[in-house]
C-alpha cells in the first residue's frame, strides 16, 4: 500500500477549513433564532393603524406632501366631495316601489372626486304596524320588510321615520300623540335593524310631526305642507329648487315634490334638473308612494346626464349630517412634510351615521399620500385639486 506524507502545512490548511466550516454552520443556527430586522418605512408611505390613546375622540388624518411647503391649509368643501349641489328622493309607506328603483340607482354613479364611483342612493319612509290589524308594517306581504331595509341601508340608502301608526284613527292608533309614534317607531326600528333614524316624513299632514322629530333629536322632516314654523320649507317662496343654505344645520323642514302621477313627476323633476344649476348651493326633493320603473329610470338617465357629476344625488340625511360635521372643531397642524388634521368628534350626536368630511387642501406642494391615525375608515385624494375625503360610517347602534 501507497502511503502517502502528510506534511505539517497541508494539515495545519486543513484544521483551518475544518473550523471555518464548524463556525459557519453554528452562525447560520443562531441566525435562525434572531428575529428579523425590519427598517421602519419612511414618511412618505407610513401608515399608523393604532390609534393614539388620546386621538380616540378624534378622527385624524396625515397628508404627506412630496416636500416641505412653506404653508399649507385646509377647509371643509361646502357639500360633500366638493359638489355644488344635491337632490333626494324616498318612497313612503314601505313602498315595494323602492326595489325598483334601487336597481337603477345601484348601477349610477356620480365620483368622490378623486376618480372612485359613488353609487346613487335614496330613502324609504316606513310605518310600525297596521292601525287596522295591528301587524307589523315591515312583516305585511308587499311591504318592504327588514332583510330589504338591511340591503338599503348596507347600499348607503335610508330609512326614515313615517310614524308607527300612520293615521290617528283605527283600531290601533296613539291618537294625536305625536311624540309616541315617533318614538315607538324609532325603538322598534333600532331593535330590528339596530339602526337610529336621524329624519322623519310627515303622515298625510298632521301637524305636531315635525316638532316631535326636533325633540327626539333627528336633523330633519319633510311633507308636502306640514312644517310646524320650521324654516326652510318654501323660504323665501315655495319652489322646486331651494338654496340649501336657507336651511337650518340643526333642524330643517324641507319641502318636496309627490306626485303618484309619473307622468307629472317625471315633468316637475326635469324642470327642477334644469334649474339645479341656476342657484346657489341648491337641492330638490321628490317622492311617491310607487314607482314607474320606465318613467324613473328616465329621470335618473336625464339627471346624470344634465348634472355633469356636479350633483350628489343621496338621502337628505346624508347632507344634513355633512354639514354637521363640517360644523365640529378641527385642528390644522403642519410639520415638515406632514400635514395634520384633527376633527373632535367627542361632543357628535350618537345618531349621526355618515362622518364623512372633504377637506379642499392648498399648498405649494403636492400630495403623495394620506394616512389614517385614527378613526377614520377610508381616505381618498386627488393631489392635482387638492381634494382629500374622509370616510367614517357608523354601521351599527
Amino acid at each position: 500500500m501507497l502511503i502517502r506524507k502528510v506534511y505539517p502545512c497541508n494539515m495545519l490548511l486543513m484544521l483551518i477549513v475544518l473550523v471555518g466550516l464548524t463556525s459557519c454552520k453554528k452562525r447560520t443556527a443562531q441566525e435562525k433564532e434572531i428575529p428579523e430586522i425590519v427598517t421602519p418605512p419612511t414618511d412618505s408611505n407610513k401608515t399608523v393603524t393604532t390609534p393614539p390613546v388620546d386621538d380616540k375622540n378624534k378622527i385624524v388624518i396625515e397628508i404627506i406632501f412630496e416636500g416641505n411647503p412653506t404653508k399649507a391649509t385646509a377647509t371643509p368643501a361646502k357639500l360633500k366631495f366638493n359638489k355644488i349641489g344635491w337632490a333626494s328622493a324616498e318612497w313612503d309607506d314601505n313602498s315595494i316601489g323602492a326595489l325598483k328603483g334601487f336597481e337603477k340607482l345601484k348601477t349610477t354613479f356620480y365620483t368622490d372626486g378623486c376618480g372612485n364611483k359613488i353609487p346613487y342612493t335614496a330613502a324609504v319612509a316606513v310605518n310600525g304596524r297596521n292601525q287596522y290589524s295591528n301587524e307589523e308594517a315591515a312583516k305585511i306581504p308587499n311591504n318592504v320588510n327588514y332583510d330589504q331595509m338591511k340591503t338599503f341601508i348596507n347600499a348607503g340608502w335610508d330609512i326614515e321615520n313615517h310614524s308607527y301608526y300612520h293615521d290617528p284613527t283605527g283600531n290601533y292608533n296613539f291618537g294625536t300623540d305625536r311624540d309616541r309614534n315617533v318614538k315607538e317607531l324609532d325603538d322598534l326600528l333600532l331593535k330590528n335593524l339596530q339602526y337610529k333614524l336621524n329624519g322623519l316624513v310627515v303622515p298625510t299632514n298632521y301637524d305636531g310631526f315635525p316638532t316631535a322629530a326636533k325633540k327626539i333629536g333627528y336633523l330633519f322632516s319633510t311633507s308636502q305642507g306640514t312644517f310646524d314654523g320650521f324654516e326652510p320649507a318654501g323660504k323665501p317662496v315655495y319652489k322646486n329648487v331651494q338654496d340649501f343654505d336657507l336651511a337650518p344645520k340643526d333642524f330643517s323642514s324641507f319641502n318636496r315634490m309627490f306626485f303618484d302621477d309619473w307622468a307629472e313627476m317625471e315633468r316637475n323633476v326635469k324642470q327642477a334638473i334644469a334649474d339645479i344649476g341656476t342657484k346657489n348651493n341648491p337641492y330638490f326633493r321628490f317622492a311617491s308612494h310607487g314607482i314607474d320603473e320606465a318613467a324613473f329610470n328616465r329621470i335618473i338617465d336625464n339627471f346624470q346626464s344634465s348634472t355633469a357629476d356636479k350633483i350628489l344625488f343621496i338621502p337628505t340625511r346624508e347632507a344634513m349630517e355633512y354639514r354637521v360635521m363640517s360644523s365640529l372643531p378641527i385642528k390644522y397642524d403642519l410639520d415638515g412634510t406632514k400635514f395634520t388634521i384633527s376633527i373632535d368628534v367627542k361632543n357628535l350626536p350618537d345618531r349621526i351615521r355618515w362622518r364623512d368630511l372633504s377637506f379642499l387642501v392648498s399648498a405649494d406642494k403636492k400630495i403623495t399620500a394620506v394616512n389614517i391615525l385614527s378613526l377614520a375608515d377610508k381616505v381618498t385624494f386627488n393631489s392635482t385639486t387638492g381634494l382629500v375625503n374622509v370616510f367614517k360610517q357608523v354601521k351599527t347602534w
